[in-house]
C-alpha cells in the first residue's frame, strides 16, 4: 500500500531520533514539553498517551524559526 501525499509521516520520538541523529531524545522531549511556547505545537500529534512527531511540520517549524 503506497502512502498518500496528504498522509502525514508520523514517528515516535525514538523513531524520529533514529532517523535524524542530529536530535536527541532529550531535545525532542524538551520541544514537546514547551511546544506551546516555542512554536512547535503543530509538529506534534497526540493519540491517546502517545506523542508522535510530524516530520514535515517539524522541519517547517525549524525553518520558520530560522527565518525569524
Amino acid at each position: 500500500m503506497s502512502q498518500n501525499q496528504n498522509t502525514p509521516r508520523l514517528y515516535t520520538v525514538n523513531q524520529f531520533v533514529e532517523k535524524h541523529p542530529a536530535f536527541t531524545h532529550g531535545s525532542i522531549r524538551h520541544l514537546i514539553f514547551f511546544e506551546k511556547d516555542n512554536g512547535f505545537a503543530d509538529a506534534f500529534v497526540r493519540i491517546g498517551r502517545r506523542v508522535f512527531v510530524n516530520e514535515v511540520k517539524f522541519f517547517e517549524c525549524v525553518e520558520q524559526l530560522q527565518a525569524a
